[in-house]
């Protein structure tokens, strides 16, 4: 049995270690005719305009470069309910179909979408699904993404505009994968704490240019367009039938650039309570930026609004995972909770967030790109403190949260939960402020 074990971890070992050669192989060509040239496009932003076509469907979107193969954009939802918990993710990429003998390379073509849903009690259910780009539409005038594919498996995503409850915009999110089928309004919520936006810069687009790996010219977005919603409507589990009515909050996320994610990876968590008055907060950070490291929140201290923007860069942020574990399915160390501290001259936020077994990797083995790749979902519960500069404390809370962890695959095909810990000691933290 030892000998079968050592076999099979070597052909993994083999496999992974090929696999990114081939990728970085195939890639370098692309990289040394790409110019280091600055990302552009002026998108209003999301919040503003929650509607609006695919960003990198726009006309002044840089369609022309080199490296748009590797251009995707992804609307992703969370779900949080006493009944279900879960991300619906929509994914568009290389839509001009660019490089097609890189296919094999890179993510998927065309439309995607992927689901991690969790029963409570229960193991969380990952399926990621490729349509292609036949029988889909898509386009830059409004958000939308419709596909069909076989054994009755297919996409209807469709923006509302004006179609929510009281006329409001709202979201309509369909689709069916091997696990799961669903049908669900979106619509915003905490949408009166809009105004303070512009003037903080907080819950605003994130932009990377620091993110590359095979090309100065490789770029990120993230638009927090929606950090609270309401979520309405049904998920069916397709192994029993089982309908499961769902009334909760959520988020709203579009994310778009040019982007080789396979070589990067990411530490992302969203948080908030449900009252209308409560606290609410996202945070993120990219492995290889050093500007994308941010967490945003918004309270109400003794009744004024405060939203604010921590980062990294400026000294006021950290974070580290002080547990880990090995996880077959991903083929890595991924940590079970994370701490994270931000402080400014006026407030201090330190947040605990459990994780433990309440998470599962979204994967797919279609290109050499994702199969060395790995996105692990948490369904998280964050205990919070906020004080202000004196010390006095402004609220404690705990609140349903939703996050990943995303990076390569391990080559190694195991590590022990030590070896996983003395690692995490030194790699996907900051210091604390």
């Amino acid at each position: 049995m030892n000998t079968i074990r050592y076999r099979i971890s070597s052909i993994t070992r083999s496999i992974i270690s090929t696999s990114r050669r081939h990728l970085a192989t195939a890639l370098a060509g692309l990289a040394l005719v790409v110019p280091a040239t600055q990302a552009l496009a002026a998108y209003q932003e999301g919040y503003l305009a929650p509607t609006q076509g695919w960003r990198i469907m726009q006309p002044d979107y840089p369609s022309s470069h080199a490296l748009d193969a590797i251009s995707f954009e992804w609307d992703y939802f969370m779900i949080h309910s006493d009944t279900f918990n879960g991300i619906v993710g929509y994914v568009l990429a290389n839509p001009r179909h660019k490089a097609a003998p890189l296919d094999w390379a890179l993510l998927p073509l065309g439309n995607n979408v992927g689901i991690v849903g969790e029963i409570p009690g229960q193991k969380p259910i990952a399926n990621y699904v490729n349509m292609g780009l036949d029988n889909s539409n898509v386009n830059g005038t409004l958000r939308g993404m419709t596909s069909t594919g076989s054994n009755g498996q297919y996409i209807d995503y469709r923006a509302m505009p004006g179609g929510g409850p009281n006329g409001v915009d709202a979201l309509h999110l369909r689709g069916r994968t091997p696990d799961f089928e669903w049908d669900l309004i979106v619509t915003q919520d905490m949408a009166d704490r809009d105004w303070q936006r512009p003037i903080t810069g907080a819950f605003t687009t994130a932009f990377g240019s620091d993110i590359g790996v095979i090309s100065p010219s490789e770029f990120w977005n993230v638009d927090m367009i929606w950090p609270r919603t309401n979520v309405k409507g049904w998920v069916k589990t397709l192994g029993n039938n089982q309908v499961i009515q769902v009334n909760g909050k959520g988020y709203r996320e579009n994310s778009w650039g040019r982007y080789m994610l396979s070589v990067d990876g990411w530490d992302f968590m969203v948080f908030g309570e449900d009252s209308s008055s409560g606290v609410m907060g996202a945070f993120q950070t990219y492995h290889k930026s050093a500007i994308m490291d941010n967490l945003d929140i918004s309270f109400y201290d003794q009744g004024q609004l405060q939203t604010i923007r921590y980062e990294t860069k400026d000294k006021e942020l950290g974070w580290y995972h002080p547990d880990w574990k090995w996880d077959g399915e991903a083929n890595s160390c991924v940590p079970t909770n994370t701490k994270i501290r931000a402080k400014n001259g006026m407030y201090t936020v330190d947040l605990d967030v459990a994780i433990g077994n309440r998470q599962r990797p979204m994967l797919t083995n279609m290109t050499v790109g994702t199969s060395i790749f790995f996105i692990q979902e948490h369904f998280p519960t964050i205990t919070g403190t906020i004080r202000r500069a004196n010390g006095s404390v402004v609220k404690t809370f705990t609140a349903r949260a939703g996050g990943e962890f995303a990076r390569t695959k391990d080559i190694a095909p195991w590590h022990s939960g030590l070896w996983c810990n003395l690692r995490g000691d030194t790699h996907h933290k900051a210091a604390m402020p």
